[in-house]
């Protein structure tokens, strides 16, 4: 090792404690007004899962965002909050009988579904509720797709509604989901298109939406360059003025990622590296378990680091002993990268904090607000 590395060794490791994700609500503040901006007759409904700390839930509320939620644990949390139940819809399809009446007793009023066991439950546990169809999308453009578990393609989706209708069940809102981190407007201009033609059947027979949830997969800007939120949402944007006008209709979304990604930044050490089949390792304090489990996909990430020099791809794994817990894509970093190396990762806002769990003993990342 020489001097200039033994050097900036000390300089990267000083007062390190562990993995720390540091959240900046002011960067919050920021997205909410441009999802405002880009979107202005949409009102956005947090998605609480994308990242439940109790200091963010009460400033998206401070800010007048409402919430969406997927559990009666959810549920409790923004209860303890002071958030008003007209605030939060419940987007889950599959609920549990004890959540729906928890939900009811508290005052929401539109849930989720896509299947008619679903509908059933709810007609029994929430006969006064909004009832809200779930719509399949084929989910081009996201890096993670959501098709195979929720929601009802058209055909599907009339015949649900037929047997409501028949059985005087009304639906209240159409909804859908175009896939995580979505790029493409595409996504959103055919779930809309598929939307339309589901609401002429319910025209013909004299069954009115009152609401259009058009879900989340807004995308969170990993990169500089590339289109902007705005540019990607114009197309969306004329789409949905267009039908309101023919439906009016109320509509609403459930933006997670896109809200709170850029607030968060996760640091961590790298505690080894090695060779492995002629390439570089670098096994870090934080990994799968410890709020990393993104990295497992290409969404885009970067690392970091105070080193300079040629950077070259990686392959990055975290602490534990779960062969999982190592990640296909290959990240960039420093070619002399050592054990010490303080590593920095943005847009960490969302799930970096909600999918960690203490396997194998190893902690997630404590916790920072900026404000």
């Amino acid at each position: 090792m020489n001097t200039l590395s033994h050097s900036l060794d000390q300089v990267v490791t000083a007062n390190y404690s562990g993995p720390t994700l540091t959240i900046d609500t002011q960067k919050i503040t920021k997205q909410v007004a441009l999802f405002k901006y880009a979107l202005p007759n949409v009102t956005p409904h947090y998605a609480v899962k994308a990242n439940p700390l109790p200091e963010v839930l009460r400033h998206l509320h401070s800010l007048g965002v409402g919430f969406e939620i997927a559990s009666q644990g959810e549920l409790s949390l923004l209860q303890s909050l002071g958030i008003p139940a007209h605030k939060i819809i419940f987007s889950n399809p599959i609920k549990t009988p004890a959540s729906i009446i928890a939900a009811v007793d508290y005052g929401v009023k539109y849930f989720a579904f896509d299947n008619p066991e679903e509908l059933i439950k709810l007609h029994q546990l929430a006969p006064e509720a909004q009832y809200e169809l779930r719509i399949s999308t084929n989910g081009k453009g996201s890096v993670w797709p959501l098709t195979k578990k929720f929601g009802v393609d058209v055909k599907q989706a009339i015949k649900l509604i037929g047997v409501a209708h028949h059985n005087q069940i009304k639906i209240s809102a159409l909804t859908f989901h175009v896939g995580s981190q979505c790029t493409q407007s595409q996504a959103w201009l055919t779930a809309l298109k598929d939307c339309e033609k589901i609401i002429q059947y319910m025209n013909k027979r004299s069954m009115r939406l009152n609401m259009l949830n058009i879900g989340g997969g807004f995308p969170c800007a990993l990169h500089s360059h590339g289109q902007s939120f705005k540019e990607l949402m114009n197309p969306v944007r004329s789409a949905l003025k267009l039908f309101k006008q023919k439906t009016n209709v109320e509509v609403c979304a459930e933006p997670g990622r896109f809200l709170v990604a850029s607030s968060g930044t996760l640091a961590c050490q790298i505690i080894s590296t090695t060779q492995k089949n002629h390439q570089p390792w670098a096994f870090l304090d934080c990994g799968y378990y410890n709020g990393l489990m993104e990295l497992t996909e290409d969404f885009g990430y970067q690392l970091r680091s105070k080193r300079t020099g040629e950077n070259i791809p990686w392959t990055i794994a975290g602490p534990t002993c779960d062969s999982v817990d190592c990640f296909t894509p290959k990240y960039h970093l420093p070619k002399n990268s050592q054990a010490g190396d303080v590593i920095t990762i943005d847009n960490m806002g969302a799930y970096a904090h909600t999918c960690v769990s203490n396997f194998n003993g190893f902690d997630g990342p404590s916790i920072l607000i900026k404000h």
